[in-house]
């Protein structure tokens, strides 16, 4: 009889420790608002595993492709509270801070190491502490990508081959404006709408990162590809300030180690991933029967170079002009 009350009493012990331990845990919810297929819902899940590897009280809860709204929706959710982690494009990002637009300015960052050094550096550090009063912590800036012109009219190397050339642009006033400024015609339209455009003869082409024009089938419509790198996007991981402030140190250490592994996945897909990268997917267009053109930089550069001048003066930000100067441009 003592017997079996004394392993009663072990087992109430052990239920209650296990159910402690598990009331003890958190799960974050993470959400995005693209397609699984791009580069953020794989950093998603780098950032999951490292996080669970790490922590014993934390866990997170991906609600990747858009389940949970587009990247406006998501990003109002966090600041609420009803997510607690989400990745945005910086074009959402900037409605908040509109500093933020300084990540899509026309050939600041040409080549990638200058813009990865960039998105790791202090001045990137400074502009993550402008979102917290608006209720966000800034986890992680990561790649967003950067952006190509594909047309069917003819090969694009300068200014001077853009006239008369409509491309088809994101519902951002800045990426409109580069594309007035590079002698093109902007039409701001959903992805999903483009390849008829093209087709009907609406539009030319599309102005996006070249993994969207691939999978859009775009290459099949347009057959003239120009990897400009005109404007590049930046992926903004943010989270829920309160949250944050309520995490023990530990914990916080441990988001931070995650945000690293979600910016090395993200940079990855970019660079290294077998179907993924910029180089094998111009190579895939290539081989598709797309001609890729090589761009004149500096004619693209002098001619955008207004865009530059107007949003410094718009924003008047010191961080802007600090980043600016240090990248050498915008003098």
């Amino acid at each position: 009889m003592q017997k079996s009350l004394l392993r009663f009493i072990v087992l109430c012990a052990f239920i209650f420790c296990y159910s402690m331990k598990a009331y003890s845990q958190t799960t974050l919810r993470f959400a995005d608002g693209l397609p699984k297929s791009f580069a953020y819902f794989g950093a998603m899940e780098a950032f999951k595993k490292d996080l669970e590897d790490n922590s014993k009280t934390l866990k997170v809860g991906l609600f990747g492709g858009g389940v949970l709204g587009d990247q406006k929706a998501i990003m109002e959710a966090t600041k609420s509270g009803a997510i607690d982690i989400s990745v945005i494009a910086h074009q959402v990002a900037q409605q908040l801070v509109p500093e933020y637009g300084v990540f899509g300015l026309p050939f600041v960052w040409v080549e990638y190491d200058s813009w990865i050094k960039f998105l790791k550096g202090p001045q990137s550090k400074s502009l993550a502490g402008l979102m917290e009063t608006h209720g966000l912590k800034v986890l992680v800036f990561a790649d967003g990508g950067s952006l190509a012109l594909l047309n069917s009219k003819r090969p694009i190397q300068s200014p001077a081959d853009m006239k008369g050339i409509k491309l088809r642009v994101m519902q951002d006033p800045m990426q409109i404006e580069m594309i007035e400024a590079m002698g093109g015609t902007a039409v701001p339209m959903g992805t999903t709408e483009v390849y008829t455009a093209i087709q009907q003869g609406q539009i030319d082409g599309n102005a996006t990162g070249p993994q969207l024009l691939w999978a859009l089938k775009n290459h099949e419509v347009a057959r003239h590809l120009t990897f400009t790198n005109h404007g590049r996007s930046a992926a903004v991981v943010v989270m829920n300030l309160k949250k944050w402030n309520s995490l023990k140190d530990d914990e916080k250490r441990s988001i931070e180690r995650a945000s690293n592994s979600f910016f090395d996945a993200d940079s990855a897909y970019f660079v290294s991933g077998p179907n993924t990268s910029n180089e094998t997917i111009v190579g895939f267009m290539a081989k598709a029967g797309v001609v890729v053109s090589q761009p004149d930089v500096a004619s693209f550069r002098k001619a955008t170079a207004p865009v530059i001048t107007r949003f410094k003066g718009k924003v008047n930000s010191e961080i802007v002009n600090q980043i600016l100067a240090e990248a050498g441009v915008g003098k």
